[in-house]
C-alpha cells in the first residue's frame, strides 16, 4: 500500500534516530480525502508497519482504515525540500504524467523511457 521512492527512502535513512520509528499519521479529512504527515516516534504495540526500499513507516491501525495506494516521495531541488505523501489519483510531475510509471521509480533513477510528449527536457535525469 506504501510506495517509497529512492529519494524518500535516502532521507528516512539518514534521518533515523536510534530507538526511534517513522510514523505516518493522518493529519487532517476534507472534501478532497485524507492528508497524512511522517514524523519520527516510538512504536506502539498494535502498529501496522509497510515496509518498501528497506524503510519501515509504522501507523496506527486507525489510521491505516482511509490509507490508499500511497507514494511518498522526497524533493530538494534548491527552492523546495521535504517529503510529498501522494495518492496514485494525485496529479504529479514525471513519469506518471506521462503513462510511465510502471517502468519508473517516480524519482528518475532508474526511467528508461522515451520522453516525447511528456514535458521532460534533456535534464531530468531520466535519460
Amino acid at each position: 500500500m506504501i510506495e517509497i521512492t529512492k529519494a524518500a527512502a535516502d532521507a528516512i535513512k539518514n534521518s533515523l534516530v536510534e530507538g526511534k520509528i517513522i510514523r505516518m499519521f493522518l493529519a487532517a479529512i476534507d472534501a478532497s480525502g485524507a492528508t497524512y504527515g511522517l514524523g519520527i516516534s516510538d512504536p506502539e504495540n498494535d502498529d501496522v508497519i509497510f515496509e518498501s526500499r528497506g524503510v519501515k513507516i509504522y501507523m496506527s491501525p486507525k489510521d491505516v482504515e482511509l490509507l490508499g495506494e500511497t507514494i511518498i516521495d522526497y524533493v530538494d531541488d534548491g527552492e523546495e525540500r521535504g517529503f510529498i505523501i501522494r495518492g496514485p489519483e494525485d496529479e504529479i510531475s514525471g513519469c506518471a504524467s506521462c503513462g510511465n510509471v510502471e517502468s519508473c521509480d517516480h524519482d528518475h533513477s532508474s526511467c528508461d523511457h522515451d520522453h516525447s510528449g511528456c514535458g521532460h527536457d534533456d535534464d531530468c535525469g531520466c535519460c
